[in-house]
């Protein structure tokens, strides 16, 4: 059974003063105001944990990963998106086995729970060479970490077409606890077809669509337009997500409105992904170099559900990345220029409340009933966490602590 915990002082976010959190049998039991002067009875079956005014903050939620692919970082240097796309196949060829994915896979989850990351979700490859093989070693992890990190599958088409074997194995994995279905049909030859194909499976087998959307250079959005008629279509409106969505910033505005609405009829999550996308769009620009991100800001104030996230890990496709969603918020905000105390709590809610709403997660957050899914920060607020990339002092998932962190700095005078 779960211990009762008790955070006495903490920050809340978009509260005034602080208060005192009590967690009981994995969930919030209740939530009051802090008040200095009360003097608790001992309770042996209560930890209380002296908050000391910090920020208890939900899990992070890391929407848009790549785990089978990360720590593969090597020597071969990538150079662009279809460059890293064919040196991880030849990864695949030489190097990728269960017992590699899950050496691998270890490092990059231990370093997202002690980050505050308490929910992911994976996309991960199916194709003529890996198979199943991938998804069935990630599902295998899933149990694994199920106390200490929640994991939704999606299981990605990652080769240029669309096989009939490919296919087969993606059916196969509709009895499995997979997610929903993903690739990226843009970069294929028949993208209309991709996503149709895909759309099949999903309802066959009650599974949602999260895909890699427009991620190119080019001024052409249509197949966000087609992914957003398409989920109109299919009746699975508010179910779907894309990710990237980085030609969006390439066409005109006129266009941009057009597909946003859209976007907004279809009730499509977003992901931006800024960190890969910096790294590997505008390749080919001179002089001045696009950013390589979506149009932050304008889904933000249209209303769209957009998240952020980290994409690849320390891989070909991105050299970089610690599993922190405090420093992918960071970059974030930078890059969208959202660096308001307002901008930078909407930047929050794309780390934290946002992706919850994409999982479809019925309740979540600092609130009576949810989950105690929690990261207490060396900080006073959502702002100050990410501008600071605050320390995690604890992190909680269903109230157990599955990390704590401290630091020690000595000032020489």
């Amino acid at each position: 059974m779960t211990e009762k915990i008790l955070f006495r002082n903490v920050h809340l976010f978009e509260k005034t003063g602080t208060f005192d959190v009590m967690l009981d049998n994995g969930f919030i039991d209740s939530v009051r105001p802090y008040l200095m002067d009360l003097v608790l009875a001992p309770d042996p079956e209560v930890r209380v944990i002296d908050g000391k005014a910090g920020f208890l903050s939900p899990g992070f939620i890391d929407l848009h990963l790549h785990l089978e692919k990360s720590q593969t970082i090597g020597e071969q240097e990538c150079p662009g998106l279809m460059d890293a796309i064919l040196s991880f196949k030849d990864y695949i060829r030489n190097h990728l086995s269960p017992e590699d994915i899950e050496r691998r896979v270890e490092k990059t989850m231990r370093d997202l729970i002690c980050h505050g990351t308490t929910s992911i979700r994976t996309h991960v490859s199916v194709d003529e060479i890996v198979g199943t093989m991938a998804v069935k070693t990630l599902l295998g992890m899933k149990e694994k970490y199920k106390d200490r990190l929640d994991m939704q599958i999606i299981a990605m088409v990652s080769s240029l077409t669309l096989s009939d074997d490919t296919y087969a194995h993606l059916d196969a994995l509709g009895d499995t606890d997979i997610l929903g279905y993903g690739a990226a049909p843009a970069l294929c030859d028949d993208p209309k077809m991709m996503i149709d194909r895909l759309f099949e499976l999903a309802k066959k087998h009650g599974k949602i669509m999260d895909l890699h959307i427009d991620e190119h250079d080019d001024p052409n959005v249509d197949v966000i337009d087609y992914f957003a008629d398409s989920i109109v279509q299919n009746d699975m409106i508010g179910q779907c997500t894309g990710g990237h969505l980085c030609a969006l910033s390439a066409v005109n505005q006129e266009k941009a409105n057009e597909t946003i609405s859209k976007i907004l009829v279809s009730g499509m999550h977003v992901v931006t992904l800024p960190s890969c996308n910096l790294y590997l769009m505008g390749r080919k620009d001179k002089g001045i170099v696009r950013r390589g991100t979506t149009r932050i800001r304008e889904l933000v104030e249209a209303g769209v559900n957009i998240s952020l996230a980290s994409d690849n890990i320390r891989d070909p496709f991105r050299p970089f990345g610690n599993g922190d969603m405090l420093e992918e918020m960071l970059l974030t905000a930078q890059v969208a220029q959202m660096g308001t105390y307002t901008d930078l709590r909407q930047i929050f809610r794309m780390g934290t409340y946002n992706p919850a709403r994409a999982m479809g997660y019925a309740s979540y957050g600092v609130e009576v009933g949810a989950p105690a899914d929690l990261v207490l920060l060396e900080a006073a607020s959502a702002e100050e966490a990410i501008l600071s990339r605050a320390t995690r002092r604890y992190v909680l998932k269903r109230g157990k602590i599955v990390c704590e962190n401290t630091t020690s700095t000595h000032w020489m005078l």
